[in-house]
């Protein structure tokens, strides 16, 4: 007896429905068991010429249930540097209070001294990129040292971790000399002037504060794959604040679009160093289903 060959092709296209979606329900019990992609959520770090920027999602979800809107945590602890947490939301809120304690103990002398040196004093110019006279020192976390202590308090809590991924992104100043020439009538002068500049810094961690620092970019959460995969097709070197933004912009929300698990709109912090220093912020709409 000769099986008829409509019912061979219906047979198959039953089996493959019904392999598909054996998997995709393996995928969402898998990510449902996860804690740092219980929650969903995304966040990716650019860097530019004399800027870095920061992108964050605004779902925030239980699973594949969207519970709420509204921008992912970040600490400023200064205007030169940023931290955003990605993971379980409870815990991303814990860290960014511990962090701000800690910070605020060390700057007012407070606490007692834990031999990592994680460099609160740091020197930072007017704004102005005159000379080195022209600078002011101010008691202020580093982005590199903020790193080390956000390093220090995850692996501290191995045993109990916090269930977060987080990015710190920052300006670091770098003094470098330039020179001047002047001419007179009969002889010709070179001076060396000092100037601040100001290098990007990127660092990505996972739950024990393992690092992952880069010159480019970095990103983390449940879309972190597609947005490795945007923003190495989209970044360029020496990107200019205006299109660091856009380039970052457009880049993550491509990947979100690939996520159902983050989205529902985006804010990108743009870090700016020089004349215009401060941290610029742009509210970026999206898919919302």
């Amino acid at each position: 007896m000769q099986i008829p060959q409509s019912l061979l092709l219906t047979y198959y296209i039953f089996i493959l429905l019904l392999s598909s979606t054996i998997i995709q329900l393996k995928t969402v019990n898998a990510q449902e068991q996860d804690p740092t992609t219980m929650n969903g959520g995304s966040i990716m770090a650019m860097s530019g010429q004399n800027c870095v920027a920061i992108a964050v999602d605004k779902r925030f979800g239980s699973g594949p249930q969207m519970v709420n809107v509204s921008p992912r945590n970040v600490l400023i602890p200064n205007s030169k540097c940023l931290v955003a947490f990605t993971g379980l939301g409870g815990d991303c809120q814990s860290l960014a209070e511990e962090l701000s304690i800690l910070i605020s103990e060390k700057m007012m002398g407070k606490s007692s001294s834990s031999g990592f040196g994680f460099g609160l004093e740091e020197s930072y110019g007017d704004g102005s990129g005159g000379e080195e006279g022209g600078s002011v020192t101010k008691s202020i976390i580093s982005p590199r040292s903020m790193a080390s202590l956000t390093s220090h308090v995850l692996y501290g809590r191995r045993r109990s971790p916090y269930y977060v991924e987080p990015i710190i992104a920052g300006l670091e100043p770098v003094v470098v000399e330039e020179e001047e020439r002047g001419e007179d009538d009969e002889t010709t002068t070179t001076q060396k002037r000092k100037k601040i500049q100001y290098r990007p810094y990127l660092c990505a961690q996972d739950v024990i504060g393992a690092k992952s620092q880069s010159e480019s970019f970095v990103c983390s959460g449940v879309a972190s794959k597609s947005l490795y995969g945007t923003a190495e097709a989209m970044w360029r070197p020496n990107l200019k604040p205006d299109e660091l933004a856009r380039v970052c912009g457009r880049a993550f929300l491509s990947a979100l679009e690939r996520d159902c698990l983050s989205g529902y709109g985006a804010i990108v912090y743009v870090i700016l160093g020089g004349e215009n220093g401060g941290i610029m912020e742009y509210d970026l709409a999206c898919r919302s289903d």
